[in-house]
């Protein structure tokens, strides 16, 4: 069973476009990092 689920997620800042159609999904007991430059948004 999935402990967070995301579907088809867009994401924009004014005319940039940060993320498109993301689909995740987060299992119980699992560790997920998210890495980026900084400042990226994250």
């Amino acid at each position: 069973m999935a402990g967070i689920q995301i579907e088809r997620l867009t994401k924009r800042f004014g005319a940039v476009l940060a993320v498109r159609d993301l689909s995740l999904e987060i299992h119980d007991r699992e560790f997920v990092t998210l890495l980026g430059p900084s400042g990226c948004g994250k």
